[in-house]
């Protein structure tokens, strides 16, 4: 679902990319997880987001993104604490 999402902000004319961010799960980051601006996806491929700087993250680290401090979506996660 993840990556429906992605797809959206990334194609749809509406939508600015720039103005968005990822949270994903990220071992031993503050708290197991990482934010970053959603302009450093340089790509979606397979099952991963391709960074600018070459990194890849997998669709299934991702728990949420967010568009001007909006929840655009959310991973739905069992005990509801991202830190499990």
């Amino acid at each position: 679902m993840a990556k429906r999402v992605l797809d959206m902000l990334i194609w749809h004319p509406e939508k600015d990319i720039g103005k968005c961010q990822v949270t994903y799960l990220h071992r031993g980051h503050r708290g197991n997880l990482k934010t970053i601006p959603a302009s450093n996806i340089e790509g979606l491929k397979g099952g991963f987001m391709i960074m600018v700087d070459g990194s890849m993250v997998p669709y299934h680290r991702i728990v949420k993104i967010e568009c001007e401090d909006k929840l655009i979506w959310a991973k739905n996660i069992k005990g509801g604490d991202f830190n499990d």
